[in-house]
């Protein structure tokens, strides 16, 4: 991979962080204000690059940039929020929902398999043309 990263979706602004894993040079940063203008002219920057790669959660906001990412030629990776909180500390998991689904049996560490958007297939219950979340990457 030539580029990995990660994006915290906030209301005001898109939080980022980049590893160029070629070079080992990591970016972070924010983009502001956070609304598909300001983010396509960020993704602008990866025009040209393949095998680019960012996670987000599945939190509020998160299908704009999944759609703006998979425009961009980049592979959005949709994360569950439980489960990202469960990584990042106990305490972290307290605050988040009671609800959490297990892991799939198989899984590494207990955690899930890694999500990819497919911006083409239809969501669930809904008529079609956005992103749908699919099974582990492989």
């Amino acid at each position: 991979m030539s580029i990995v990263g990660a994006f915290d979706v906030h209301r005001r602004q898109l939080t980022f962080e980049y590893l160029d894993t070629s070079s080992g040079e990591l970016k972070r940063g924010r983009v502001v204000p956070a609304d598909r203008q300001h983010l396509r002219q960020w993704l602008a920057r990866f025009a040209g690059q393949d095998d680019v790669h960012f996670a987000l959660e599945g939190c509020t906001g998160w299908r704009y940039v999944a759609e703006e990412l998979a425009a961009a030629g980049i592979t959005p990776h949709l994360a569950e929020p439980a489960d990202t909180a469960a990584l990042r500390g106990e305490e972290a998991a307290r605050q988040d929902r009671q609800d959490r689904h297990p892991a799939p049996a198989g899984a590494p560490d207990g955690r899930g398999p890694a999500r990819v958007l497919d911006p083409a297939r239809p969501r669930a219950g809904g008529t079609g043309g956005g992103p749908a979340v699919q099974g582990p990457a492989r």
